[in-house]
């Protein structure tokens, strides 16, 4: 888990790790224990940073909760139907659930009871959801990349275990690489945290611009209407690449160019980090929502008057 002992913190704060901003530990720690000896890690003097991103903490866990659950309800029946093409839906799912269960104790933890083994444990899934959510979301537009540009393809790749080799490979590496960044983070520097991105986002956005380009030629017969399903997979990478710049450009800036920010630690921990780390709890909280209307959940929920 996370070296505390590395961190020289004043006499009057505990050591306890925020639990959504452990990645800026390893700059904190070398300012910490060389120049600013005042550092306020609970942002007491400048809180307005922290109680926002606490607020909207517990409202995308209060949403994002019921919606995970029902999604991945929803995934694993047609799982259980035979559809393959949803079983990166159903990983990422998975991972939004453990990640918004573990939410609203985070959130106490920190301004309440602020025990450092919750701390850890809340920041090492902090940490998973936040490399790997990219990953899964850039399998998503790989399949339906091959599947409305290269369809023939695709159907000789429909078989599960492809996607399941495809999900193993990014949990074991979300394993591995945060593992790693975890029990060494007092030696990562921020612009270390992009490294899933740089991966990720390349992969999602030529995904996202041939789909659109496929989908805009004609048919052979001349005809220029959308054929459902490639109507539905349009619908998808919309959704991801929505998600993408609203979950991972902020976090991708702030940590890519954070040496350039000419700001004291005290402000870019309390003013930049807390606040930017809100845009991944959005992500957790939207996809499942928006899957769940492409999936007609939604729609059957509003003529029942529930929603």
């Amino acid at each position: 888990m996370y070296n505390f002992n590395a961190v020289v913190f004043p006499q009057n704060i505990s050591p306890i790790d925020l639990s959504e901003t452990m990645y800026a530990s390893s700059s904190i720690s070398n300012i910490t224990n060389t120049t600013d000896y005042n550092f306020d890690y609970f942002c007491t003097y400048k809180p307005v940073g922290n109680l926002v991103w606490g607020a909207v903490c517990m409202l995308c866990a209060v949403i994002g909760l019921p919606a995970s659950i029902w999604l991945l309800w929803g995934l694993w029946k047609k799982g259980c139907a035979g559809m393959s093409k949803d079983v990166y839906m159903l990983n990422l799912t998975f991972m939004d659930l453990i990640f918004n269960i573990f939410n609203i104790p985070g959130v106490l933890n920190y301004f309440v009871w602020r025990d450092t083994e919750v701390a850890n444990t809340v920041d090492v899934l902090y940490w998973f959801n936040l490399s790997g959510r990219p990953l899964f979301m850039a399998c998503i537009c790989v399949d339906c990349y091959i599947a409305v540009v290269h369809p023939i393809p695709y159907m000789r790749m429909k078989h599960k275990r492809y996607r399941l080799v495809a999900c193993a490979s990014v949990w074991s590496f979300t394993l591995i690489y945060g593992l790693w960044f975890v029990l060494g983070a007092q030696r990562r520097p921020l612009s270390f945290l992009v490294f899933p991105y740089v991966l990720s986002l390349p992969v999602i956005a030529f995904c996202d611009v041939a789909i659109v380009r496929a989908l805009r030629r004609p048919d052979p017969s001349g005809r220029t209407d959308v054929h459902p399903q490639k109507q539905r997979a349009l619908q998808t990478i919309t959704n991801s690449l929505v998600m993408t710049l609203v979950s991972y450009l902020p976090p991708l800036v702030v940590f890519g160019f954070s040496p350039l920010m000419p700001l004291s630690i005290q402000s870019m921990w309390c003013n930049v980090i807390a606040p930017v780390l809100i845009a991944p709890l959005l992500g957790s909280t939207l996809l499942p929502l928006l899957y769940l209307q492409n999936l007609g959940y939604l729609k059957r929920c509003r003529n029942y008057g529930c929603v």
